[in-house]
């Protein structure tokens, strides 16, 4: 069997966004290809999840095992290397998180195969997998050609639409044995204590904050306004780095990448890392002291004024519009 084969890593969290996601880009490579969607699970036993996703694809194979009780790179380099050899697939597609970069290249090198991570768009051109991705810190866009078999990309979240289900397809179950080497033993595992509020990935409207917030005991204004709009918060890297808030409201190549409808950026200078995390914003605005902030280039809307002062009469008007 050949085909374009999209893996989604179910270990750390639920599976079907970034599935979805994957299947659209697979979909996509597979109609230019004339191969099949095959999709594979990794650590997944939510029934109904099964149904629902086996609706985007041709085949999918549920990897089951002892890997799908907790995460460790080999146990997921494990399960991937038995979806490839159940399929044979020209091109394997993975979502790009803080996991996968972490195994998908140590799998890449197992496979002797061309791997490209974080990418944001995909095509084929003669016999390569042709790929674009951010590079120098997300100020140029770089093109790549991957060749070879199997041919691997990890894709950027939040690019791609997801896939919308069509007719149920097939489910293969694919018994994995995971590998027993002691290189690493899970003692145990605690989650982290969860934030309140919409999560990033989520978000429709996003109010984040940077450096020009002056300090720590300002955030209260990204939060005020965020509560106001039924918004999430979220921060650039100077905030993170300088334990303001915590480092997963961070926005950025180096943190989330996010696709809401409207981003409301205070005090953020628009460093390339940042804009590059929002690449996918619908609406921008900006609100900033400097007028020549490199944040306005990216803006729709930009508002030149100390933040304390603009955004309680923003939430203010909300409040009369919502009343």
């Amino acid at each position: 069997m050949a085909g374009i084969l999209i893996i989604a890593d179910a270990t750390t969290g639920p599976a079907a966004p970034a599935f979805l996601e994957l299947a659209t880009a697979g979909a996509a490579l597979a109609q230019a290809s004339g191969e099949p969607l095959i999709g594979a699970l990794i650590g997944d036993d939510n029934a109904a999840n099964h149904q629902s996703l086996a609706a985007v694809v041709n085949t999918l194979y549920l990897i089951e095992g002892s890997h799908d009780r907790v995460y460790t790179a080999q146990s997921c380099i494990a399960a991937a290397q038995a979806a490839i050899a159940a399929t044979s697939p020209s091109i394997v597609l993975f979502a790009h998180t803080l996991e996968a970069r972490e195994w998908v290249p140590q799998l890449a090198a197992r496979l002797d195969a061309g791997l490209v991570m974080d990418c944001i768009a995909l095509g084929i051109e003669d016999d390569a997998l042709v790929v674009t991705k951010p590079v120098y810190g997300g100020g140029v866009w770089g093109e790549f050609a991957i060749r070879g078999i199997p041919r691997m990309a990890t894709l950027r979240s939040g690019i791609f639409e997801p896939a919308v289900a069509g007719s149920r397809r097939e489910l293969v179950r694919l018994p994995v044995t995971a590998p027993s080497d002691g290189a690493v033993t899970v003692l145990d595992q605690a989650a982290a204590a969860a934030g309140g509020g919409v999560k990033l990935k989520d978000a429709k409207i996003i109010v984040a904050g940077g450096r020009g917030l002056g300090g720590a005991d300002n955030w209260h204004f990204i939060e005020d306004a965020a509560a106001a709009l039924g918004a999430a918060v979220a921060c650039s890297r100077p905030l993170a780095d300088s334990g303001w808030v915590p480092s997963a409201y961070q926005v950025g190549l180096s943190g989330t990448s996010v696709k809401p409808d409207v981003y409301i950026a205070v005090g953020i200078s628009g460093a390339v890392q940042h804009v590059a995390g929002i690449s996918a914003a619908r609406t921008v605005v900006a609100i900033n002291t400097d007028a020549d902030a490199d944040i306005f280039t990216r803006a729709d809307y930009g508002v030149v004024g100390d933040y304390r002062e603009v955004l309680p009469a923003f939430i203010e008007r909300i409040k009369q519009l919502q009343s």
